[in-house]
């Protein structure tokens, strides 16, 4: 059994809120501190598309410039014509973008667009600029013969503190659950000191194992202040034969936004790096809040069927009250909070495409199998945390493919036996 700490659960939501007001200046000023320089990072967004039907993942290259000249700072990869984003410290950046046709993540003479085509972009901190609108000619050609993403060399923190932060990420590192980024001290760093996480813990989707071809992957998403030390048990449980374990670990204290955007597009890069063509998710609490956004966006925006099976368990898909209280009382709010807040913009987005009037259903893709186990702890309203009726949010309960319940609370859940035969179980109806 593992030992699930209370920073790894959602219920710390509440403890939270109070802590923030009663722990004084220190608390006060490191939370500030955060979110001055999360409010300094500018954003770029657009879109890519290509003047012919392209046969292979669209990449786009982030170039900045240092004291060697040009170089490739970050990249976003999409299987098919879409939106991009990146963020970024102030500077001035170019981008360009090529046709990956035979999927090995170079460039080896593909249809592109040069960074010489496109306009240099300044951006103050804290800067929005979206609408660049990136079109790939079919007889494009970089200048250079090799373009390649394992130009992305790791920089120095506070280098990339300057300029980059989604750099920073992993996608597909292998790491055992006992590495010291995964002790709990770290994930409460993540919920509290959220831009110091991002450069000191790397953010990402870590392997349990190398990668094998013959097995499932099943990504493991944790809550708020959690680590993917709490789904050990789940973990141990998992038949080895079959499946192999992922985590997604992310500084918790982040929009969710942002921490669902980055999961989505760094399951697009594993996906394209090893070609699976199925995996299942299993979420905790908060982290099914930004999973479901990931099986949406992987749908949405790159056509794929890989995701079969989604398990969510414990998660607040009608928010948190003690969330809410904390945007309303707090002396400072994490940002977090602002999605978990009852009738937040995020929670009805996940259910409606127009979250505002509440009038176009956004669902799930039929080929997606649903599975949520909810828990009641000693009370028959909630696990002790977050509440039966958030648990069981109505729109929720209509696509799911089956509902479960636990006499657990929120943390040991996912400790339970019963628990883990029914992950067990689910994952072996895969299709």
């Amino acid at each position: 059994m593992t030992q699930t700490t209370v920073s790894g659960v959602a219920g710390s939501l509440g403890l939270a809120a109070m802590l923030v007001i009663a722990s004084g200046c220190s608390t006060l000023l490191a939370v500030s501190g955060q979110q001055k320089l999360a409010a300094e990072t500018a954003v770029l967004s657009g879109t890519v598309s290509a003047d012919h039907k392209p046969s292979g993942p669209l990449i786009i290259g982030l170039i900045a410039h240092g004291n060697d000249g040009d170089f490739l700072l970050d990249h976003f990869v999409t299987e098919k014509p879409g939106p991009w984003i990146f963020a970024v410290g102030a500077g001035t950046y170019r981008v360009a973008a090529f046709e990956d046709a035979n999927h090995d993540g170079r460039y080896d003479d593909e249809p592109a667009l040069r960074m010489d085509q496109q306009p240099a972009i300044e951006l103050a901190a804290g800067q929005r600029v979206g609408g660049v609108n990136l079109v790939i000619p079919k007889a494009g050609r970089f200048v250079r013969e090799q373009f390649s993403l394992a130009e992305l060399a790791p920089r120095s923190p506070e280098d990339q503190k300057r300029i980059s932060l989604f750099a920073r990420s992993v996608a597909g590192r292998v790491a055992a659950l006992a590495d010291p980024r995964f002790d709990p001290a770290v994930g409460q760093e993540g919920m509290w000191k959220y831009y110091d996480f991002i450069l000191h813990a790397e953010p990402g989707i870590y392997f349990l194992e190398p990668y094998d071809p013959r097995r499932i992957p099943v990504l493991f998403v944790h809550g708020v202040g959690g680590t993917p030390r709490d789904f050990t048990h789940l973990i141990d449980s998992l038949d080895r034969r079959k499946y192999q374990a992922w985590v997604y670990y992310y500084p918790s204290g982040a929009k969710l936004e942002t921490s669902a955007s980055l999961l989505a597009q760094l399951f697009v890069r594993v996906r394209e790096q090893y070609r699976f063509d199925k995996a299942a998710i299993v979420a905790h609490s908060m982290g099914g809040l930004i999973s479901r956004e990931l099986v949406l966006q992987d749908y949405e925006n790159n056509a794929t069927r890989a995701v079969r099976t989604w398990v969510t368990i414990s998660s607040p898909f009608g928010g948190m009250a003690s969330a809410g209280k904390g945007v309303e009382r707090s002396p400072v709010v994490l940002e977090c909070w602002r999605g978990l807040a009852p009738g937040s913009a995020y929670l009805d987005g996940l259910f409606y495409r127009d979250p505002a009037t509440k009038k176009e259903r956004r669902r799930l893709p039929e080929h997606v199998a649903w599975h949520m186990l909810f828990g009641f702890g000693a009370s028959t309203s909630s696990d002790g945390v977050v509440t039966i009726a958030s648990q069981l949010r109505p729109e929720a309960q209509e696509e799911a493919r089956s509902l479960r319940g636990f006499g657990e609370n929120h943390a040991s859940i996912l400790d339970s036996d019963s628990v883990a035969a029914r992950l067990g179980e689910v994952l072996d109806e895969m299709r």
